[in-house]
């Protein structure tokens, strides 16, 4: 890739040294987004959806961020492009490319139902500031997707919206206050709705997907614990290591060689196991 590489600054949830593909995007634009990420992000560029398709499945080191139009300068559909890396590569956050206006809606509902997580428009916000502010933002719904994911055949359907509120603004939604007015319910609403799922109180539920989301960023970027936890608003970089110890039994560092989202997926089960087991003793008694 021929993009100029850099360090990319961190703000909520974007790490250092990120890696954007901007494919297929007419050189008349090459300027605005090279001068948006100057300095800030590794950016190449390719030019149609096959070389894209062939640089993906040869490429040894990470891509987090794909760029693209709704199509390339051979006509090519982006939708099935992107339905094919949703399905390969989960975790690449995908922005479309887009120009405004209505003639354009079917590209962009079709692009929407394929899976792009941020629509950019030409002339718009593609460039400085507002660029980047769509590329953080797609990160952040690539990690909110794949956590989800992650943690819903775990926990009770009845309490997937706790967990999908949570990860939409993890940097907001940090405590049951918060949680219960982003749903539109009283506290005691969720205690209720757990307490009926025969799950986990929901001050607890709460910390589990926080945490998730912390080994998330752990193992896909270059992020420190002390910047993680400063940008999920935890109290502090030891309240989250305290955290990481207390329910995953191991420490922060290690964190991302032990599995990252899956040891906490793994740590969840046995949690819920050994609830259970208690269960069951107290009412043995």
């Amino acid at each position: 890739m021929p993009g100029e590489p850099g360090l990319l600054s961190v703000t909520h949830g974007i790490a250092p040294a990120t890696t954007v593909i901007a494919c297929a995007i007419p050189p008349r634009h090459y300027a605005r987004l090279t001068d948006a990420m100057r300095g800030r992000a590794r950016l190449g560029y390719l030019d149609t959806f096959d070389e894209l398709s062939r640089w993906l499945r040869s490429a040894i080191e990470q891509v987090d961020i794909l760029v693209l139009p709704p199509r390339d300068a051979q006509g090519q559909d982006a939708a099935r492009v992107v339905c094919e890396i949703v399905s390969a590569r989960p975790r690449l956050a995908i922005v479309a490319y887009c120009q405004a206006g209505s003639q354009y809606s079917t590209d962009i509902r079709a692009l929407a139902t394929a899976g792009v997580h941020q629509f950019v428009f030409a002339g718009i916000d593609d460039s400085g500031v507002a660029f980047r502010a769509v590329l953080e933002a797609a990160s952040r719904q690539c990690a909110a997707e794949w956590v989800m994911a992650q943690l819903s055949p775990v926990v009770p359907s009845a309490l997937h919206p706790m967990m999908e509120v949570a990860l939409s603004r993890p940097d907001q939604i940090v405590n049951l206050s918060s949680m219960a007015d982003a749903l539109g319910v009283h506290r005691k609403t969720l205690f209720n709705r757990c307490e009926r799922a025969g799950f986990l109180a929901p001050a607890e539920v709460l910390l589990w997907v926080r945490l998730a989301l912390v080994a998330y960023l752990l193992e896909s970027t270059g992020c420190s614990v002390k910047t993680i936890a400063l940008d999920l608003s935890f109290p502090s970089h030891t309240a989250l290591r305290n955290a990481i110890k207390r329910y995953l039994g191991i420490r922060a560092t290690e964190l991302r060689s032990c599995g990252g989202v899956q040891h906490v997926v793994d740590a969840l089960r046995q949690r819920l196991v050994r609830g259970r087991a208690a269960d069951v003793g107290l009412h043995s008694l």
